[in-house]
């Protein structure tokens, strides 16, 4: 597949006589039937100054999967590009992409970690991703043992660069699984000296009211409602920016508090399970002040018009797209900083985005709500999830109305 990054125009992609296969604001797929190649463009960083259209293109797809996948890869690697290339070049690669997107959760962040990480190892060994597999197998294609075993030397002699670097075991556990896997949806087993083993290296706590009150002082109307709905729901951020109005309507609507939303299993990590989970009276204040907010519009964003379909948090872009996860993180990181609770231990900072799940779990906990009650409403399923989930909404509400969970003392 050729790559060809240069700076130029939608306009200037000659896309005449090819078929549009998928799209969305910053990618299109086109089928060339006649040069039978599938052509991609991407644009990154739209409407800045430094925009970029990325081309390439691919031998076509003989089947629909493989179109699928494409787009798959796409959307994972948007970010980075060049990652792009590395996978559709690579037959091995394509079947580690094959493999997450059949037998995973289509995770796109998972599609490039995965990415990512066989990139590096394969830039250490300075190797393709298909050589990396080649290097293993003998004249007739099958894994040679004494091959198998120099792989395996390798992938140490890589980790253990790595840990050399400083990296945190968590991160050393999660590359040399994804390298792992790599090597085995291929139909090699790797294995290594070294079994890292997962151990918190660098822990953080839950906040305190206190402090959530000081990073909410410090917040937008948007991310005052994101904090005290990660605060009083317990979502996974990821979570959270993929609900949409109609997760709220009904009880926002009817003036219902606490207010339940109901998590279908697609919007949870992994797509285990749905679950049931209900916001306070504060979250449900700033949410509705929110979403004023952009009924009226404002200086930068026109009136919009809010429908079932809405994006519960969208961007500050004119046209209305759901905010992203990761720009949802760097936003309420921010928040952090500007409230002076963004200190380090080590290498990350005690008081994370994700540490408001962890308000959620030790107030509701302390609070005397259940455990089995509490982790069903962040969406684990333990052995009690079905029983948990007969008792129903109503008696969830009872209980989640009893804990009283707050940011700000009652008046």
């Amino acid at each position: 597949m050729n790559e060809m990054l240069k700076p130029l125009k939608q306009s200037d992609f000659d896309a005449e006589g090819l078929v549009l296969v998928a799209q969305s604001e910053n990618y299109w797929i086109y089928d060339d039937n006649r040069m039978d190649k599938a052509r991609i463009e991407v644009v990154t960083n739209k409407g800045k100054s430094n925009e970029k259209h990325c081309l390439f293109e691919c031998p076509r797809p003989k089947r629909k999967l493989e179109w699928k996948l494409i787009e798959y890869i796409i959307r994972a690697c948007t970010r980075q590009t060049n990652l792009i290339p590395f996978i559709l070049d690579n037959k091995s690669m394509m079947k580690l992409a094959e493999y997450l997107y059949r037998h995973g959760s289509k995770s796109l962040s998972s599609m490039y970690t995965y990415a990512l990480t066989v990139r590096q190892f394969s830039d250490y060994a300075k190797m393709s991703a298909d050589e990396l597999i080649a290097a293993c197998l003998n004249s007739e294609g099958i894994p040679d043992q004494k091959k198998v075993h120099e792989a395996s030397l390798l992938v140490d002699e890589f980790l253990g660069e790595l840990e050399d670097e400083g990296r945190a075991t968590y991160s050393l556990l999660v590359k040399s699984a994804c390298i792992k896997t790599f090597y085995r949806v291929n139909g090699i087993q790797i294995t290594t000296p070294i079994r890292y083993k997962a151990r918190t290296t660098y822990r953080d706590r839950a906040p305190t009211p206190e402090e959530i009150q000081r990073m909410i002082e410090m917040a937008n109307l948007r991310e005052k409602a994101m904090i005290a709905m990660l605060a009083t729901g317990g979502f996974r951020i990821g979570t959270l920016c993929k609900l949409k109005y109609r997760h709220v309507k009904e009880d926002l609507e009817a003036g219902r508090v606490p207010l339940h939303i109901h998590v279908e299993a697609e919007l949870n990590k992994g797509k285990v399970c749905d679950y049931d989970t209900f916001i306070n009276d504060e979250a449900v204040r700033y949410l509705k002040l929110y979403l004023e907010q952009r009924r009226e519009g404002t200086d930068k964003i026109p009136p919009e018009p809010i429908t079932d379909e809405s994006p519960l948090f969208r961007t500050k872009e004119k046209e209305v797209k759901p905010l992203p996860p990761r720009v949802a993180k760097v936003a309420l990181r921010n928040v952090l900083k500007r409230a002076g609770l963004f200190k380090k231990n080590g290498k990350r900072s005690e008081i994370r985005v994700h540490s408001l799940r962890k308000f959620f779990r030790t107030q509701m906990t302390a609070l005397g709500v259940p455990t089995e009650y509490v982790e069903y409403m962040m969406g684990h399923k333990l052995s009690t999830y079905h029983d948990v989930r007969m008792k129903g909404v109503e008696f969830l509400r009872g209980k989640y109305a009893e804990a009283n969970i707050r940011i700000f003392p009652k008046p």
